[in-house]
């Protein structure tokens, strides 16, 4: 497999898929990637001095709150630390992050993460409206004693930073683990995530593996399970979590 090659289609991709007009001082950017809505992820920049401020004017916490989401003081303090991983803020209704000029492209990759994750995560199943995914599964990893570094961040070959949810230290028996959470199983998650992994793999340890949890309590959409396993990830579905062959692969 030619990693390389495939990092550069996909940033091709994206370039030839992201559109963007000014509206008042702002510049409105069309990303390819889908909400839970599957409405395309939209962003707001402008420039002062050698500053970028980068919004999302309010998009993702009022969706949030038309599906039902309620923002409680547990809810405000699990969305500040889901954002305090990108270096995003949350100011009333709007997600906000500041950036110098010249750190325009990674700080807009990282919001775009961060947009992805917040509309992933807190969009619940009916039967865990309580709940968010990422806190079930760091419940069951404590639960179950499996040791883990949670919000680590690494590097790509093609200079851009990614957050893993998990690091399950390698040992003796078994490498290097980098853990994702996905709440809704789409393609744009899906592709998020491969690209985030493709970038990052060269730079670890050959032998390093990813593991995907996914939340089969909501829609898995057809070839997200298979795509992930063409491309060597692990997965393991959230109803599966205490299958012999999932907590093997979890263990040291």
């Amino acid at each position: 497999m030619d990693i390389q090659s495939l990092i550069d289609d996909y940033m091709k991709w994206i370039k030839s898929e992201i559109t963007f007009s000014k509206v008042g001082e702002y510049y409105e950017i069309t990303t390819p990637y889908l909400d839970s809505a599957n409405d395309y992820l939209q962003i707001y920049v402008r420039q002062k001095g050698d500053e970028v401020l980068f919004t999302d004017d309010g998009y993702i916490i009022q969706s949030l709150k038309m599906a039902g989401v309620k923002f409680n003081k547990s809810k405000n303090e699990q969305l500040i630390r889901l954002l305090n991983q990108y270096g995003v803020q949350r100011e009333g209704d709007d997600l906000i992050a500041k950036a110098n000029i010249h750190d325009f492209g990674k700080k807009k990759h990282l919001f775009i993460q961060a947009l992805m994750r917040a509309d992933d995560m807190f969009v619940s199943s009916k039967s865990r409206v309580s709940s968010i995914f990422l806190d079930d599964i760091q419940g069951f990893l404590d639960e179950e004693e499996i040791f883990y570094s949670d919000n680590v961040q690494f590097t790509g070959t093609s200079g851009f930073s990614h957050n893993y949810d998990f690091l399950l230290q390698r040992s003796k028996n078994k490498p290097e683990r980098l853990c994702q959470a996905v709440n809704s199983p789409n393609k744009s998650n899906m592709s998020n995530i491969l690209f985030a992994w493709n970038d990052t793999k060269p730079v670890r340890r050959k032998e390093s593996q990813l593991i995907v949890f996914l939340n089969d309590e909501n829609s898995i959409t057809r070839g997200v399970e298979d795509a992930f396993q063409n491309y060597d990830a692990q997965v393991i579905r959230w109803s599966q979590r205490n299958s012999p062959q999932s907590l093997k692969l979890l263990s040291a």
